[in-house]
């Protein structure tokens, strides 16, 4: 079993309860943030990260092998856009859930372990849209959403 254990996060290639995916188009000064707060959750759920690169030209791709090689990483060889590296993503997610984020989002440490628990509680299937913070000033910006 392909297993890293980071902090309390278990990186779990095989088995993953959540596949966090991360559409990434010149990200190298947001990537890090973002992939750390992945990470860095306060949770033992098994996890794996996806993260599309959508033809960057800033060397994410380079930087995301050299300090995230747990990372699964797709390289696009065109600029497809958002909804297309989405899809790559989803398709080969082997995760219960799957956690969309763009590659400047970070998460605080609780997010997976609080939203795991509320999809686990949902009597019908749905997409859930975690809450929004502004990072700076911590205000509610988004309370998030269930779509049916």
């Amino acid at each position: 079993m392909a297993m890293v254990q980071n902090s309390e996060t278990i990186i779990n290639i095989e088995q993953p309860v959540c596949s966090v995916c991360i559409a990434n188009f010149n990200g190298l000064d947001t990537i890090q943030d973002c992939i750390n707060s992945v990470l860095e959750q306060k949770c033992s759920l098994s996890i794996e990260i996806i993260i599309h690169d959508d033809a960057s030209t800033d060397n994410s791709v380079y930087f995301i092998k050299q300090h995230f090689p747990q990372v699964i990483l797709i390289e696009s060889k065109n600029n497809v856009g958002f909804c297309i590296s989405n899809n790559r993503m989803a398709d080969i997610a082997k995760g219960k859930y799957i956690l969309l984020l763009n590659n400047d989002a970070t998460l605080l440490p609780n997010a997976l372990n609080i939203l795991y628990e509320y999809a686990e509680n949902q009597t019908k299937a749905g997409i859930l849209g975690l809450p929004q913070y502004d990072m700076q000033t911590e205000k509610l910006i988004d309370i998030g959403s269930y779509l049916d």
